[in-house]
C-alpha cells in the first residue's frame, strides 16, 4: 500500500514538474482561443538548442492563438524597425505568420489603447509544412509609442516553431510592411 502511495506521490510531484512548459518565461499565451492551444519550449537539433512553440491542442478551433510578449520601446522611438524571425511550421491548415504591433497611449475609455502600426503577415500567409525560414516585419515605431507588441500567431490547427527573435533599426528608405489603412472605398465601379 505505501509503495502505490509513493507511485501516486511521484506521478503528481512529475506533473506540476512539467506545468511550467506551458508558462514560457517572459512569454504569453493569447488569442481569440487560447485555450485551443498550448506553448513551451523544446530542443531543437537544426537550430543547435531551445527554440519556442506554440501548438494546436483542439482540432477543431474556428479562432487562433499566440506567443507573444511586449515591452517598452524606449529606444526605438521615432525609428524604424525590423524584427527577426525564424519559423518551422507542421501540419498548418489555415496560417501563421510573424507579427508586430506598435501602441499608443490608451483612447480616452482608457481601455484600449491605439495601435499606430501592424502587421500580422495576413498577406504573406505561412501554411502547411515548412522547413526553418526566415520572416521579417519592418514598422516605424512613432515617438508617441508605449508598447511594442510581438509574437507568431497560429491560425486554426497546426504547431509553430520560432527562434533567433531580433529588433534592429534600419534605414528609413527601407519599405515598411505595415497593413494598410483603408481609409475610403476601393474600385467602386470594379475596374482594372
Amino acid at each position: 500500500m505505501k509503495k502505490v502511495l509513493f507511485l501516486f506521490s511521484a506521478i503528481v510531484l512529475l506533473s506540476f514538474t512539467l506545468e511550467p512548459l506551458t508558462n514560457v518565461e517572459g512569454w504569453v499565451l493569447a488569442g481569440s482561443e487560447p485555450e485551443s492551444y498550448e506553448i513551451g519550449v523544446e530542443n531543437d537539433a537544426d537550430r543547435n538548442g531551445k527554440v519556442g512553440f506554440i501548438k494546436s491542442t483542439n482540432p477543431k478551433t474556428k479562432g487562433f492563438g499566440t506567443i507573444m510578449q511586449g515591452f517598452i520601446p524606449e529606444k526605438y522611438l521615432d525609428k524604424r524597425v525590423k524584427l527577426t524571425a525564424y519559423i518551422k511550421t507542421k501540419d498548418v491548415k489555415d496560417w501563421t505568420g510573424l507579427w508586430m504591433r506598435v501602441d499608443g497611449a490608451p483612447e480616452k475609455d482608457g481601455k484600449n489603447r491605439k495601435t499606430l502600426a501592424f502587421d500580422n503577415m495576413n498577406d504573406r500567409k505561412i501554411t502547411g509544412n515548412t522547413s526553418w525560414e526566415k520572416y521579417e516585419i519592418v514598422l516605424d515605431v512613432d515617438k508617441e509609442a508605449v508598447n511594442l507588441a510581438y509574437g507568431v500567431l497560429l491560425a486554426g490547427t497546426g504547431s509553430v516553431w520560432l527562434d533567433d527573435i531580433t529588433f534592429e533599426i534600419v534605414e528609413k528608405s527601407q519599405t515598411t510592411t505595415t497593413v494598410k489603412k483603408i481609409t475610403a472605398p476601393q474600385n467602386t465601379s470594379f475596374e482594372d
